[in-house]
């Protein structure tokens, strides 16, 4: 379809351009990192649309992490070559103030931490509603959990309870031509993540609302706000009661980050960062297949083997970046024999636990990054 063409023309324009914003951010050190991000129509607040494609930028200092649209990102990426373009002539002036580097991104500014999906259809039977809704981020990834609650109302506007015989609905469309009246209730959150538990608050628009509902800004991981809004709806239409039946209540849940550091990152390269960063990311993926497959002990002895094997690819570069230092074009064979010893190399035991796993039906192992 159109879409799917849309989706992949702009994933092929932007991956050298992803490619190109890493290489500059590594040769300036500005100790950022950027990756292909797919961003479903759900993880954005919208009940349809077509996956757009947008980037992620990662502070790996502070491990904080933020997503462009793509034409942000491209207009950051001809400044950062600008940037790049005055270092390789010796200006002396090529870096920039925070408010003027293409690197640059702001702690100040929301993010969203994900977004809970409501079913409205209870109240096409006008039943009540009580539930921790969960959130999730737009890799689907849980972030925590929203509590709902959902009442529906007599004229009075008193919640309909189980006893009320006159309110009993045995068919949606009994409603068609009646006006109906809930209580919709954002009770708190519990469970979110730490690193984006400043300001927090709930965003959403219900039907046909033209502005979005906002919740009170708390800063906690277990915000508790207690917000409620009284919506009556006359007379009710099939339109309605489609929208109750057949299109989840998109909540967003939006906060901003906390500045952390372990102290020791900003010393390092954006080299040397990214690097620990990757090995993270492949440690928790061997961690959780280890976890959730039946060859979880030999996974771990893999990742061990892995580790070693980034070791001796750093050790031979580091006898590469030697000899070119003092000017020589060869390198020492014994010194390399050395490095890559049969004792040291073992990856037949890593090749086949990854075959295994690409075997393996519940395999987490993840193909595009």
């Amino acid at each position: 379809s159109s879409g799917i063409n849309a989706e992949y023309g702009d994933l092929i324009s932007l991956m050298p351009m992803v490619n190109e914003a890493n290489a500059i951010s590594m040769e300036l050190d500005k100790k950022k990192a950027f990756e292909i991000a797919l961003v479903s129509p759900q993880a954005r607040g919208l009940a349809k649309g077509r996956t757009e494609v947008m980037v992620k930028i990662s502070d790996l200092v502070h491990q904080n992490s933020w997503l462009w649209d793509r034409n942000k990102f491209i207009n950051r990426k001809y400044k950062m070559l600008e940037m790049y373009q005055n270092y390789v002539d010796g200006d002396d002036d090529w870096d920039l103030s925070e408010e003027n580097d293409p690197f640059y991104e702001t702690v100040a500014s929301h993010v969203l931490i994900g977004q809970a999906q409501i079913h409205l259809k209870c109240l096409a039977y006008l039943i009540s509603f009580e539930e921790s809704v969960i959130i999730t981020d737009y890799q689907a990834q849980e972030r925590g959990y929203l509590q709902i609650e959902i009442d529906p109302l007599k004229e009075d506007e008193t919640p309909i309870s189980d006893e009320d015989d006159d309110y009993f609905i045995e068919e949606p469309k009994e409603l068609i031509g009646k006006t109906i009246k809930y209580r919709f209730k954002i009770v708190g959150a519990k469970g979110l993540p730490h690193k984006i538990s400043n300001d927090v608050y709930c965003e959403f628009k219900l039907y046909l609302e033209d502005k979005a509902n906002q919740t009170e800004h708390k800063t906690s991981k277990n915000p508790d706000w207690n917000w409620s809004k009284i919506y009556s709806h006359s007379p009710v239409t099939e339109q309605l009661l489609e929208y109750f039946n057949d299109e989840p209540l998109i909540v967003k849940v939006w906060g901003k980050q906390r500045l952390e550091s372990d102290g020791n990152a900003a010393n390092k390269t954006t080299k040397e960062l990214k690097t620990q960063n990757e090995k993270d990311k492949l440690a928790s993926y061997m961690k959780k297949m280890a976890g959730s497959s039946g060859t979880g002990t030999d996974l771990a002895g893999a990742l061990q083997k892995i580790e070693h094997m980034l070791q001796m690819v750093n050790e031979v570069k580091k006898l590469s970046d030697d000899a070119k230092a003092a000017g020589k074009k060869t390198v020492d064979v014994a010194a390399i024999d050395t490095i890559l010893s049969p004792e040291r190399m073992e990856l037949e035991d890593v090749s086949r636990v990854i075959k295994e796993e690409k075997n393996n039906p519940n395999s987490q192992i993840c193909c595009i990054q």
